[in-house]
């Protein structure tokens, strides 16, 4: 399937041309930022299936000031391979390939993360998604403090709090999710001329002790309001109510940090829409339902503690 030639755009990639497009003029529900911009890519010569990518962010001329990235050639070389090596076949006929692992990823229990801005899942929707999780298969949460201890050469340092779910540092899961995020960055900034970049996926040191654990609220109900980290944001922004669990391996925790959002129900606790804060990626990662009082006695509550 060939794209149209009005409105589409020739890239070269590894030796074959392609045609790609963008809507000009969002539909309604770009309009609003319901629904991701869309980007179509096909063969130039029109030999074989087109692919369709659901961008990992809004149209940009949305009316809700959603801020949206620019469409570069680097971008849409990076998805045509990606496409590739999930299966498209752009010289063959056929049903026209879909990739939306970037922007509403569908997660267990059939709750969906989504790019900021767009709306994520409801307290309601999270509720369905812990009824339908029997005790014998939560997720399991610990908070492992015999770590060693983090010296800055400056002088100082603290006692950090390893997170581990399901018997996995919380690192480790985030480093396996943004490895193809970051790589596709290094990949557009190499394009538009940059050089010396490393993978800087999973680049995070864990909290300290005293942050995360009681009395501190922050994996409760009450966390740091990252407004008071320095950054001006919203009153209404999500991230405001979504707590610190990663921060940077400067020792600076504001200049590279993870978010979650924390729900307290009356039996668990979910993690879900988790963020890294100077990106507008999407995490494949969660939700996580966790047994509420074992998550207390984690972070130190004696048995049979609520968490109000």
């Amino acid at each position: 399937m060939s794209l149209p030639a009005k409105g589409s755009r020739h890239l070269v990639v590894d030796g074959t041309q392609y045609r790609w497009r963008i809507r000009r003029r969002p539909t309604a529900d770009q309009r609003t930022g319901r629904t991701p911009l869309l980007l179509a890519i096909a063969r130039a010569d029109g030999a074989g299936s087109s692919l369709l990518v659901r961008l990992c962010q809004p149209h940009p001329s949305n009316t809700v000031r959603l801020r949206s990235e620019a469409m570069t050639p680097g971008v849409v070389a990076a998805w045509i391979r990606t496409g590739i090596r999930q299966g498209w076949r752009p010289d063959r006929p056929g049903r026209q390939t879909l990739l939306s692992g970037r922007d509403h990823v569908t997660i267990r229990g059939g709750v969906q993360t989504t790019p900021r801005g767009l709306a994520a899942p409801t307290t309601a929707e999270l509720e369905r998604l812990a009824r339908s999780r029997p005790p014998e298969h939560r997720d399991r949460f610990e908070l492992v403090v015999d770590q060693p201890y983090v010296e800055w050469p400056g002088g100082g340092g603290y006692q950090p709090a390893a997170i581990r779910i399901n018997g996995t540092d919380l690192i480790e899961l985030a480093r396996e999710v943004e490895r193809p995020l970051v790589q596709q960055e290094i990949e557009q900034r190499v394009a538009a001329g940059e050089d010396g970049l490393d993978d800087f996926s999973g680049q995070y040191l864990h909290m300290s002790a005293h942050e995360l654990r009681l009395p501190s609220r922050e994996l409760l109900d009450e966390p740091w309001d990252t407004a008071g980290k320095g950054f001006v944001i919203p009153p209404d922004d999500p991230r405001r109510r979504k707590a610190t669990v990663l921060g940077c391996t400067c020792g600076i925790t504001e200049c590279w940090f993870l978010l979650v959002r924390i729900t307290v129900l009356d039996e668990v606790v979910i993690w879900s829409d988790f963020e890294q804060f100077h990106r507008a990626w999407v995490y494949a990662l969660g939700p996580f339902v966790f047994d509420k009082q074992a998550y207390l006695r984690q972070l130190g509550a004696p048995d049979r503690v609520g968490a109000g």
